[in-house]
């Protein structure tokens, strides 16, 4: 692996803030409107865990939040500003994570456009995970850690021992406390965060024995004590327990990628993510031996830690399948880079061979043309850039909410019940987005009512609007129904949207 050269990083670091900038203007996530309003109540001074006050017809559970410091942040930008507030939230947080992935990627080796070309593929594959989630602002944290760590164990080759496991146990603790609040999968992380030091402090020799000891120690004994000042403390796994059982068989990201419906889109996507983690890890054990001359193995390493056993987890979750690509994204980056080596290598040889004797081939395989198309290519698209982002996080939902009666019981969609929380409080839902706190039965009982299979559940008779896709096949039996019964009046349809209002 050569050193990756020092410019040339901005021109990736625009095309991938750009993506940022679509995806947080257009949110398909529905989360974070619910979460904002969770935010704004939990700053209020109500109890992280409450008895619900959003559903006409709520489940016995207490409602219980998995990303508390996630929810206040967005509460705290939608009092500030309301909708644009979210927005730059999440702009904050695609961009945050972009930027360590691209961090990262220079560190182990990568140039800048074949990075960009190796992460824009991973992004791609993971589109639905890319988005103003706590789940990836978590991961950045993650990849954050391992920049700094790798880092840290590096310079503590000059340090006393016990200042190094001082600095390890106070870095640790501070991150897992933060991750904890972030989200609950720093249960998760955290263990991995602790892999990928011990993997950094092997793979840097000129690092001492008591050093790597007094890292190990002194990062383990951090990360634990700050899981443990989460939220929850020691219930925290119970928390996480019952979310996965109640998302189990009904939730798209905890069904396994040969589920019926996404097996076209999530079984490529799953080998390519299995792919690239053997890659990684094939290419640590090819350079562990050389680790004395090159620090950066560790460092692939570290990633492969959680990209690993992430891609083999994916084979039962979609949900793993986004956390492999978006932890190996690095290594994909490097992997480009070594592949538009050989090809520039080829294309400049004495006596060019195959497709490389065509001066065509031989000028589009420099990357210098590259460099003047993608630049022209940020510039043209940069309107429609714009245009995305200028909906500032505004949902589809929002144009159709002033046709809901004031304090109507509404059922609808899961998604759309997310934005209707937040821009209509006194609409109360019958499900929404919260799976962990609907608990598995009503999850079911969800899928059945909006595919129509039963119109005759509380969630129809018991509710007095509905708010339902127009677009939305598995919704089309249940909007029939509801046009067939006299009690119900259409109320109108805007963007896509169909409302209905109980008569009596």
């Amino acid at each position: 692996m050569t050193r990756p050269a020092g410019r040339g990083w901005l021109l990736p670091w625009l095309a991938l803030a750009a993506l940022a900038v679509v995806r947080a203007g257009v949110v398909d996530e529905r989360d974070p409107y619910w979460q904002a309003r969770a935010g704004v109540e939990n700053l209020a001074g109500a109890p992280l865990r409450r008895p619900d006050s959003w559903s006409w017809d709520p489940v016995d559970a207490l409602f219980t939040q998995t990303s508390p410091a996630w929810n206040d942040t967005l509460g705290l930008a939608w009092r500030a500003v309301g909708l644009p507030g979210l927005f730059l939230v999440g702009l904050a947080s695609m961009l945050t994570f972009t930027t360590l992935t691209l961090a990262l990627a220079r560190r182990v080796g990568a140039r800048p456009l074949p990075a960009l070309a190796g992460v824009l593929v991973v992004l791609l594959l993971a589109l639905p995970m890319v988005s103003p989630r706590a789940t990836l602002v978590a991961q950045s944290l993650w990849l954050a850690w391992v920049l700094l760590a790798d880092r840290g164990v590096r310079s503590s080759a000059t340090c006393p021992p016990a200042l190094v496991a001082v600095a390890a146990g106070l870095a640790g603790l501070v991150v897992a406390w933060a991750g904890s609040w972030l989200h609950l999968s720093w249960l998760l992380l955290a263990p991995a965060a602790w892999l990928a030091v011990t993997i950094l402090c092997l793979g840097a020799p000129a690092v001492d024995r008591a050093r790597r000891v007094a890292v190990v120690v002194g990062a383990g004994a951090g990360l634990g004590a700050g899981v443990l000042a989460g939220p929850y403390g020691l219930d925290a796994w119970s928390v996480t327990r019952t979310v996965q059982a109640a998302a189990d068989g009904s939730i798209l990201e905890w069904l396994p990628p040969t589920a019926d419906g996404l097996a076209p889109r999530w079984v490529p996507t799953a080998v390519a993510a299995l792919a690239l983690a053997v890659a990684s890890v094939l290419l640590v054990l090819r350079r562990w031996r050389a680790r004395a001359t090159d620090d950066r193995v560790g460092l692939l390493g570290a990633l492969s830690v959680l990209g690993a056993p992430a891609a083999l987890g994916g084979l039962g979750g979609v949900r793993f399948v986004g956390v492999a690509l978006l932890t190996l994204a690095p290594v994909a980056a490097l992997l480009a880079t070594r592949l538009a080596a050989r090809v520039v290598a080829r294309a400049g040889a004495a006596q060019p061979e195959g497709v490389f004797r065509h001066a065509v081939v031989r000028r589009w395989s420099a990357p210098r043309p590259w460099r003047v198309v993608l630049t022209a290519v940020l510039v043209l698209l940069s309107p429609l850039v714009l245009l995305a982002g200028a909906t500032l996080a505004r949902p589809p939902e929002a144009a159709a909410l002033p046709l809901l009666p004031r304090g109507c019981r509404l059922v609808s969609d899961p998604g759309s019940a997310g934005p209707v929380l937040l821009l209509r409080p006194d609409v109360r839902v019958w499900v929404d987005t919260r799976a962990d706190y609907w608990g598995r039965e009503r999850n079911r009982e969800a899928l059945a009512v909006l595919t129509g299979a039963d119109t005759s559940a509380r969630a129809v008779t018991g509710a007095t609007c509905a708010l339902l896709s127009t677009s939305d096949l598995p919704t089309a039996r249940l909007a029939a129904a509801l046009d067939a019964d006299p009690g119900w009046r259409p109320a109108g349809e805007v963007s896509g949207l169909r409302v209905w209002v109980r008569e009596r």
